[in-house]
């Protein structure tokens, strides 16, 4: 295999590997399930135990 082959075959992996991190790094976030007025995944004696410490 010729040097210049391997060189761009190496480029070409780095390329996918810089590709694969942006996207990652960039893409879209799940969500939480939390919006800013609070959170929906809060379990019913959680909610309790808030209203009662509110008391």
């Amino acid at each position: 295999m010729s040097s210049s082959l391997q060189t761009l075959i190496a480029l070409g992996l780095v390329a996918l590997a810089l590709a694969f991190l942006l996207r990652s790094w960039f893409g879209k976030k799940k969500s939480s399930g939390c919006d800013s007025s609070g959170c929906t995944a809060v379990s019913p004696e959680v909610k309790k135990l808030q209203a009662h410490l509110k008391k």
